[in-house]
């Protein structure tokens, strides 16, 4: 499969290498604003003029958008109604209005839309969500997560906490693979209340820490912190208990855990796994080896679904990038009252 990649920054760099890993992938041409640098990720592929030059190219079958997230909508529509499929790196647009015309257009054109969620990829939670699925924890009563990094001195570009360009906050950056993972693994949300904090940065309409409690079927609950003061670092997990047990996903370093009984209240079985090869290799590669290794499982499940292929559910589609989108404005909504934000039953 042939792809071209619109937008030439530090995650198109992650997204060309995982490519170059990936047999029968090929990058096939990239855009960007900025021809010095299209060229210089490009390599022997060809660099474009323009979005709509690539995006008529025939020799291009899927578009990778790797842009601010003010510019997915229109990127994606565009490659869609000009017959590519495409990935749209998270959050999948800036606001859900943007999320709607992007599904729409996938359903009118036919084509693929994901979205980059590929925390999904991580072998901790893929151990998780096993262990949820399987019922080696038993019934799921709750799943509760946080994401967590230390704000303003991550960010490379002000764009990236401009409400403007990213929609939000916390919660449209490190969040909102949190409010994915927790969606991913308690299944539907029916209801959500949650509440925003922006007194520590005190940036324009932008929150620094994000709480929800989302309530879905069964009587299952999630819960999640998003944060822009965790000072100890970048800090991540989620977890799941059941009747059963818990299983747990945390970064950085990788680990998974699970806790077993042979019956609620038994005596405990538990396992830990602490991936030392993949830490080893973020020692000596730094974190980005990691990443480029989901990214290349997760483009591998976009090209088995242009195939016919059905990736045992780990691949985000346009519709789960909605989903998230809704679950973040609910939060809002619900921020400095006592609002409880259904969700819709269809998207």
């Amino acid at each position: 499969m042939k792809f071209g990649l619109v937008g030439a920054g530090s995650i198109a760099q992650l997204r060309k290498k995982a490519i170059d890993a990936i047999p029968h992938a090929e990058l096939a041409g990239v855009f960007d604003i900025d021809r010095d640098k299209a060229a210089a990720l490009a390599g022997a592929a060809p660099v474009f003029s323009s979005l709509e030059d690539l995006i008529g190219y025939s020799d291009i079958d899927a578009v990778i958008v790797s842009t601010p997230p003010n510019r997915h909508e229109e990127i994606a529509v565009a490659a869609m109604k000009g017959g590519k499929h495409a990935l749209v790196e998270k959050p999948l647009a800036n606001s859900l209005d943007a999320c709607r015309r992007m599904i729409d257009t996938s359903r009118e054109t036919g084509k693929i839309l994901t979205t980059g969620f590929n925390h999904r990829y991580f072998p901790a939670v893929k151990a998780l969500k096993q262990a949820v699925t399987s019922g080696a924890i038993g019934k799921l009563s709750y799943v509760r997560g946080f994401a967590g990094h230390a704000g303003l001195a991550e960010f490379k570009s002000e764009w990236m906490y401009s409400k403007d360009v990213m929609g939000g906050g916390t919660l449209f950056d490190n969040g909102i693979h949190m409010i994915d993972l927790v969606h991913h693994v308690m299944g539907p949300v029916k209801s959500v209340y949650g509440k925003t904090l922006g007194d520590i940065w005190r940036l324009d309409r932008i929150e620094d820490n994000a709480f929800a409690i989302l309530s879905g079927d069964d009587g299952v609950v999630g819960s999640l912190h998003a944060s822009w003061t965790e000072w100890k670092g970048y800090h991540f997990y989620l977890e799941a208990y059941g009747s059963r047990g818990m299983a747990r996903a945390f970064y950085a370093p990788m680990q998974s855990m699970l806790i077993t009984m042979d019956k609620p209240g038994g005596r405990p079985t538990r396992k830990t796994n602490y991936y030392l090869p993949l830490i080893i290799e973020e020692k000596l590669k730094g974190w980005q080896s990691t990443a480029i290794r989901t990214l290349a499982e997760e483009i591998t499940d976009f090209m088995s679904l242009e195939s016919g292929g059905a990736p045992a559910g780990r691949i985000a589609r346009g519709e789960d990038g909605y989903r998230s989108i809704e679950i973040a404005t609910a939060i809002y909504a619900s921020s400095g009252g006592d609002r409880v934000t259904p969700m819709a039953e269809e998207i």
